[in-house]
């Protein structure tokens, strides 16, 4: 019976410190936010964590548009709600200062900011097809929701709308 005791302790030992570990592992894996980064240069944040497919095709001198040129917006294999926000723009030759401005430390980009480059009437426009309701002519908001309610820059994007309805709207 002692015996029977001790095995339960170990083995709850073990699977505490392969717990532990474990987190060790996803911290130190964890993509590095690094400002200098070359876009398409994914091994400089990502390290060797593999974030490519085998044999996609060697990306460090790429840029956005070379990107689309396989990942068409329509295509199978699009782009949209698998990369976020920071690539896209890092990708397009925007740097973190270009949003952010230049600062020791970054803080939140504001509505304002993005609309310096996104024009809310075209967004409106482009996306007028989409049903059951246009996602940027919001019936609560109008056009004045801000972009980073949903679309996030340096986390997976989310639809804000979902809190209340169930629209199947793909994120970028």
């Amino acid at each position: 019976m002692k015996g029977l005791v001790f095995n339960k302790t170990a083995i709850l030992l073990c699977v505490t410190l392969l717990f532990i570990l474990g987190i060790v592992t996803i911290i130190m894996a964890a993509p590095q936010r690094r400002v200098d980064a070359k876009p398409g240069n994914c091994m400089e944040c990502h390290g060797s964590e593999k974030v490519l497919s085998t044999g996609h095709p060697e990306t460090t001198n790429m840029n956005l548009k070379e990107c689309l040129s396989c990942h068409t917006e329509k295509g199978k294999e699009s782009l949209r709600g698998k990369i976020t926000g920071s690539h896209t723009h890092g990708l397009a030759g925007i740097t973190c200062d270009g949003c952010h401005g230049k600062k020791d430390k970054y803080e939140a980009v504001e509505f304002d900011r993005c609309l310096k480059c996104h024009d809310v009437d075209r967004l409106v426009e482009k996306t007028s097809k989409i049903k059951p309701t246009n996602p940027h002519t919001s019936p609560h908001y109008g056009k004045d929701l801000d972009c980073n309610l949903c679309h996030r820059q340096h986390a997976r994007s989310e639809n804000y709308c979902n809190q209340c309805h169930d629209f199947k709207f793909i994120v970028p």
